[in-house]
This record gives C-alpha cells, sequence and structure tokens, in this order.
C-alpha cells in the first residue's frame, strides 16, 4: 500500500502560496485543458468539482456547462477565496472542506477534479463515496499526478546523496492501483497517460516551480540538499545526467462510467 503524504501539511503549503498559485501552475494548467476535450457533451446539469484550487478548472467548466448547478470544493481557505474572486457572478457555490470526510446526499451527473486526487490519504473512499454521489450513468472524470514526476529530479538527489531518497510523487498512486479502484467501483473505467516536459534555467528555478505550485507536497526527506553547496552538486549532476534542468510530469486522465 502506498504511504500517503501529510494531508495537513500539503493544505498549509497551498495555503501559503495561493497568492502566486496561477503563475507557476502552467503543466495543471495545461492539465485542465487536457481534461476539458474529454468533458461529456451534454446531460449535465448538477456538478461536483473536488479539489478546486483558485477555481480557473471551475470557470472552464462554467464556460462549458453555463446553466448547469456547480459545488466546489477545497481544502484551502486561501484558495476558495480566490476561486469566489475569480467566479464572482458566476453562480458557483464555493465550499472549504475536506472531500475525504464530507457527507453529502446531493447527487451529481458529474464529479470532476484536476490535479487534486493524488494528494488524498484513502484514495479508495475518495472514489466509493464518488460513485455513491454520482446519479445513474454519471461520470467521474479527474487528473491525477503519477509516481514518475519529478523523476530526473528524484535520480540527481541520488546520485549525490548515495542513497535512496523520498519525493513527494513517490506518495503518488500508480496507474494500476487507480485503474483497479475505478472498476471495482465503476462499471466502465478508462485511464489516458501523459509524460507532460518543461524546461528550466536552473535548479533554482525548478524549485521555485515546485515550492508555489504546491507540488512539493510534504518535501523532501533530504533536508540538507536545500544547502547552497549541495545545490550545486545536484544540478551539477542533473545536467551531467540529462543535458538541461527538465523535469517530467506523469500525468492520469482518468474517466470512469457509473
Amino acid at each position: 500500500m502506498t504511504t500517503r503524504p501529510n494531508k495537513a501539511v500539503v493544505a498549509d503549503n497551498f495555503s501559503k502560496y495561493a497568492g502566486s498559485y496561477d503563475i507557476y501552475t502552467t503543466v495543471q494548467g495545461e492539465a485542465a485543458g487536457m481534461l476539458a476535450k474529454i468533458l461529456p457533451d451534454d446531460g449535465v446539469t448538477k456538478i461536483l468539482e473536488v479539489g478546486c484550487g483558485t477555481g480557473s478548472y471551475t470557470r472552464i467548466l462554467k464556460d462549458k456547462f453555463s446553466r448547469a448547478d456547480i459545488k466546489a470544493i477545497d481544502i484551502s481557505a486561501a484558495m476558495v477565496k480566490l476561486a469566489r474572486h475569480k467566479l464572482d457572478g458566476r453562480n458557483v457555490i464555493f465550499e472549504v472542506g475536506d472531500v475525504e470526510e464530507i457527507i453529502s446526499g446531493d447527487k451529481y451527473d458529474l464529479a470532476t477534479s484536476n490535479a487534486a486526487f493524488h494528494w488524498f490519504n484513502d484514495l479508495e473512499r475518495v472514489i466509493g463515496k464518488m460513485e455513491e454521489l454520482l446519479t445513474e450513468n454519471g461520470v467521474l472524470l479527474f487528473s491525477a499526478f503519477g509516481p514518475k514526476t519529478f523523476s530526473e529530479l528524484k535520480a540527481s538527489l541520488v546520485s549525490v546523496s548515495g542513497e535512496d531518497v523520498s519525493i513527494a510523487p513517490d506518495t503518488f498512486p500508480g496507474r494500476p492501483e487507480i485503474e483497479g479502484l475505478l472498476r471495482k467501483y465503476f462499471k466502465r473505467a478508462r485511464i489516458t497517460e501523459r509524460l507532460i516536459r518543461e524546461s528550466y534555467a536552473s535548479l533554482h528555478e525548478l524549485l521555485a516551480k515546485i515550492k508555489y505550485s504546491g507540488t512539493r507536497g510534504a518535501g523532501s526527506d533530504m533536508k540538507k540538499a536545500w544547502s547552497p553547496g549541495l545545490l550545486k552538486k545536484i544540478e551539477r549532476a542533473y545536467v551531467e545526467r540529462f543535458g538541461s534542468i527538465e523535469a517530467t510530469y506523469q500525468v492520469f486522465f482518468c474517466e470512469a462510467v457509473k
């Protein structure tokens, strides 16, 4: 069983850097655009968005389903505050809460999420809850980062430290686990995998991207790695092995029908 991230620490990181989130989340934005292409075409009147963040994906949902009722939930009050401002006047209900703990009698035609499902402590509980909240033939559609995310960074850390090092994506569920859970609770399920790569001018720029986008989770267990001297060694090892400071994001696009 995969060890999940410390949810309290993750929530605190997202709240702390909520104001800069949209600037640094280009990959999350790209994932949202990909999700938009596989959203249902019709029959959607009630939507639950899980992990709405600052509301960028919420806006995509509202643009496509202008007449639908949307409830958007996020564990970070700071994120929800920004989302409310971004969607002001668009008739979206925002709620601060932990979807793993929320009990609702409402039913939805679509439950959807962009780049949030990898943070849950009990993924099976969430997927089971989504199935309960969906109408017959309702759709669960979400993107999630996979454990191969930042694989170049991890390899460079291991190279410098000479020992195994844990980073946040190590806690993310892999494709077999997600697919198994979806098939357990839904009659049809499909996962599409994409590798999105970004290049950075320096290791410092990559680390800033990780920090301010919240994707650092609870951080690396190699705390000493962030001293200036070791940073230079890690950057040198990174470039020697990969040719540049490039990071891979493994993204799963998951669809299931009740």
